[in-house]
């Protein structure tokens, strides 16, 4: 973590514990000059994460924190909503069901419910899946605006997992529009060899396309039969999680 990085995060922290601090504060405060303080303040201020009283020359936590809050909120709310249709999904299909978000250019898992199946395929919480090999991770590019999805797979190298792995930038923008299509993503063994996923759109409060819920298990069990049983109870539960987030 650069210094710069660093000093504005120890700021913001410090001001969780007081109301105001000053330039001379800070740089006392943090060891750091007083030059470094009043551009690590300046900083914050511009990005209306802090306010500065005019009279005082003393800064105070800023209104982008409330969006912050919101954000957390927000994101703590869907866990919340989704987990009761994320269980009642594992008990209907035997399989571990996980959700996700676009972060960084990555698939960031946010939530599982773990099977009781013998053989376990377990999705990591706080873990991340590369966007164009896996199931959510096609879901949420394939979902994504146009600029969103373009910036993620600028910053995206195609490495072989394994070998269904597409490794051709066209070919994947070509599933991405038939997941788009269809309304479903499937990682056919392209992100780890005998494991097959599938993984949905969920919106919104808003309508926008944010999360996707997703599911993984052996290949030996996710036979086409069994897809074609998943895949409609799947959509319904991200429908009925989405008219629970409006």
């Amino acid at each position: 973590m650069s210094q710069s990085l660093q000093n504005g995060i120890d700021a913001l922290m410090l001001l969780t514990t007081r109301k105001t601090v000053g330039v001379t504060e800070l740089a006392d405060e943090l060891n750091i000059s007083k030059s470094t303080a009043s551009r690590v303040l300046a900083a914050l201020q511009d990005a209306n994460l802090l306010e500065r009283n005019r009279e005082t020359s003393k800064y105070n936590l800023g209104p982008a924190i409330l969006r912050l809050c919101e954000q957390y909120q927000r994101s703590q709310s869907v866990i919340a909503i989704a987990r009761p249709f994320m269980e009642r999904l594992m008990q209907e299909i035997h399989e571990s069901v996980h959700l996700g978000v676009l972060a960084n250019e990555q698939a960031v898992v946010i939530e599982q419910v773990v099977s009781d199946s013998r053989l376990v395929v377990n999705a990591k919480v706080g873990g991340t899946e590369p966007l164009y090999c896996s199931s959510v991770g096609k879901c949420l590019l394939a979902f994504a605006p146009d600029d969103t999805r373009g910036k993620a797979l600028a910053e995206t190298t195609l490495v072989a997992r394994t070998s269904k792995t597409i490794t051709n930038m066209g070919r994947l923008l070509k599933e991405l529009d038939r997941i788009k299509q269809v309304g479903y993503a499937m990682d056919d063994e392209e992100l780890s060899p005998d494991i097959k996923c599938l993984a949905v759109p969920i919106r919104n409060n808003r309508g926008a396309y944010a999360y996707a819920l997703g599911t993984s298990g052996a290949a030996s069990r996710m036979t086409d039969e069994k897809l074609n049983r998943v895949i409609p109870l799947m959509l319904k539960a991200a429908k009925d999680i989405h008219a629970q987030l409006r």
